[in-house]
């Protein structure tokens, strides 16, 4: 019975080895492919992050492959972070819907963009039509493999819940025009008008994207998956960042929203 022990301890001691040099091995290819620095944890955030819808629906997670760094664009220095957050729901054995009209999905591990721009916003919230409109439940897989969905079958409890809807959002869509595909909740603000802005979600063909704006944040995550890969999580800073150009490109006046003229020298 002893080389039995032996065998159980090595083992689980091999597989959490195993995990570990996988999580390096990602944290590094993702900040080779982005061209951002790897850190620990996302102290360096405003508390504004925690206000987003993304927030209510992970009920808080575990921040993995995480990168931070500063982008130069268009005469301005931009902070970004990146990183995979696995949802405490996920933890728990079940997942959210954010309940407004319609509703939306997100997956148990979510790859998110923290962008910090040089103007406030009122809280909006942007969604592309996607996967995670469709409400689907996890698959027969991914239930299998979570000791805690599985208990959570055998218990009768329910497999997803409406998460709460944070205050500044509203369940009925925004009355803005908006691209084909794109939908909108919270307090409008003049840039969702913009030529640049509308053009930039026209042009993104990113399927189940959001983008929340928030006080100084741009917070952009695909819904109902996380990115696999280190080039395709790349893509999707360089997708938000297009966003936050679309942003940069207006000005907010006494007499509304203008355009920005930026010459290569600024």
């Amino acid at each position: 019975m002893d080389w039995q022990i032996f065998a159980i301890l090595s083992g689980g001691t091999a597989a959490l080895a195993g995990a570990s040099i996988l999580r390096r091995s990602r944290q590094t290819a993702a900040a080779g492919s982005s061209e951002l620095e790897s850190t620990g944890d996302l102290s360096h955030l405003p508390q504004a992050l925690q206000r987003t819808a993304l927030w209510t629906l992970c009920d808080g997670g575990f921040e993995s492959r995480t990168v931070h760094g500063i982008v130069s664009r268009a005469g301005a220095d931009v902070s970004v972070t990146a990183f995979d957050l696995e949802t405490l729901r996920e933890r728990r054995g079940e997942w959210a819907y954010l309940p407004v009209e319609p509703p939306f999905r997100i997956g148990g591990m979510v790859s998110v963009v923290v962008c910090e721009v040089d103007r406030v916003f009122p809280h909006v919230l942007l969604k592309r039509a996607g996967r995670g409109d469709k409400l689907e439940d996890d698959d027969l897989t991914e239930r299998a493999i979570s000791i805690t969905k599985m208990a959570r079958d055998g218990l009768g409890l329910a497999r997803s819940y409406a998460a709460e809807l944070p205050a500044t959002l509203a369940a009925t869509p925004l009355a803005v025009a908006l691209p084909e595909h794109w939908r909108g909740y919270g307090t409008s603000d003049p840039v969702l008008s913009t030529p640049a802005f509308q053009a930039a979600l026209a042009q993104s063909g990113r399927r189940d994207f959001v983008i929340e704006l928030l006080d100084s944040l741009v917070v952009a995550y695909p819904a109902a998956r996380e990115v696999a890969g280190a080039d395709p999580f790349a893509d999707l800073i360089s997708d938000t960042l297009v966003i936050v150009d679309a942003i940069r490109a207006t000005a907010v006046s006494p007499r509304g929203v203008e355009t920005v003229h930026r010459t290569s020298g600024e």
